[in-house]
């Protein structure tokens, strides 16, 4: 690996005054919540952490990328075998604007159903 993108990498977590990792563990659960819908209220964990810090006036980004996929990075941070990194939760006072990047056409992955 070229020694930019090593330094690139290993400043990763020096973008954001604060990062948080959001894992997902889902458990046996006696109730019978289902794993699907534990994992998915990780996910609202970093939608909601968004949310509020965007209220309080912060910017916020989201990010999975590599690192949380790669099981080097799970053993790391003491994850079991069925706990998973939802996302990493970038936060902090914006230095410029957002660049935005294509996104598809909602008419696309919408359907509407006439009553």
């Amino acid at each position: 690996m070229p020694q930019d993108r090593i330094e690139h990498e290993r400043t990763r977590f020096e973008r954001a005054p604060l990062v948080v990792g959001v894992v997902s563990s889902p458990k046996d659960c006696p109730r019978g919540t289902p794993v699907w819908e534990q994992e998915l209220s990780a996910g609202a964990v970093c939608m909601n952490m968004l949310l509020a810090a965007r209220a309080s006036g912060f910017a916020a980004q989201w990010l999975t990328e590599w690192y949380a996929f790669d099981g080097r990075v799970d053993d790391i941070l003491g994850l079991s075998k069925s706990e998973r990194i939802a996302g990493f939760i970038y936060i902090g006072t914006a230095t410029e604007d957002p660049l935005e990047r294509p996104r598809p056409s909602l008419k696309h992955l919408t359907k509407s159903w006439p009553a």
